[in-house]
């Protein structure tokens, strides 16, 4: 009997593992072969270790202190409403409060549960090669006009003049949205975050290599930061409430998760 439960409690891991990889690619029909740059050139790693996909890289965008005590990684969804709430609610307190006082390094990464947050992801991302600031404007203001534009049809159309609103050029957004590189880095971060990190929905944070998920408050996550800055690193991920709004789900038949 009890043999009989693991196995299907195993099976439907490796199912889930399996839906959530497959919508990472499939979703948005971009397959390795299909995609030119020297970043799609790279096979993908199939042995890591959760040290290493957490591991901070010259493609990441932070903020703070390159050797504060504390790292923190974010998950996270330009198209989802608990991300956006983090964003627009708790993030400047954070800063505040532990990234600008030295004590947080604070790592951005992507985790596009559709279409419109993988164009919204690239548009801050191709911002941000002129350096954090630029990237971190773009952010704000795609989480803060979020409802304005991500379940928009026209999403593009309204992504384009909010480009042309911080300065970007119509040829240069254009150029942004055709870099398939951009689009395989980001998507090959979000399948290695499925496969290795078991990010399952959006936000979702890695505190010092401690999973905690949703959008916590200032209070939760003072708390578990204070936690480890005491050399207390317990994973209370458990006391936190999970976003199920912004969660990746098994495809649909036209290949796009429904949020």
């Amino acid at each position: 009997m009890l043999k009989d439960i693991k196995r299907s409690l195993i099976l439907k891991k490796l199912i889930t593992l399996f839906a959530v990889v497959l919508f990472s690619f499939n979703s948005f029909a971009i397959a390795q072969s299909e995609v030119s740059g020297s970043d799609a050139e790279k096979p993908l790693e199939e042995n890591l270790t959760v040290e290493q996909v957490l591991e901070v890289t010259e493609n990441d965008i932070f903020l703070g202190d390159e050797n504060a005590p504390v790292t923190i990684v974010e998950y996270a969804s330009m198209s989802c409403p608990h991300c956006a709430q983090f964003h627009n609610d708790t993030f400047d307190d954070l800063k505040t409060k532990y990234i600008d006082t030295g004590k947080v390094k604070f790592v951005f990464r992507d985790f596009p549960l559709d279409e419109p947050a993988l164009r919204g992801a690239m548009l801050s991302r191709c911002a941000g090669k002129e350096g954090s600031e630029s990237y971190l404007k773009y952010l704000k203001v795609l989480f803060s006009t979020q409802q304005n534009w991500a379940p928009k049809k026209n999403y593009i159309e309204v992504l384009s003049n909010i480009a042309k609103l911080g300065g970007m050029k119509g040829e240069e957004f254009e150029a942004c949205m055709a870099d398939k590189e951009v689009e395989t880095r980001i998507m090959t971060g979000k399948y290695y975050a499925a496969k290795f990190l078991e990010i399952r929905s959006t936000p979702s944070f890695y505190i010092n290599g401690v999973l905690h998920r949703g959008a916590q408050n200032m209070k939760y996550l003072s708390e578990a930061i204070d936690g480890v800055l005491k050399g207390v690193n317990a994973d209370i991920s458990v006391e936190g409430e999970e976003n199920t709004e912004g969660e990746a789900e098994e495809p649909t038949e036209e290949g796009v998760s429904e949020e």
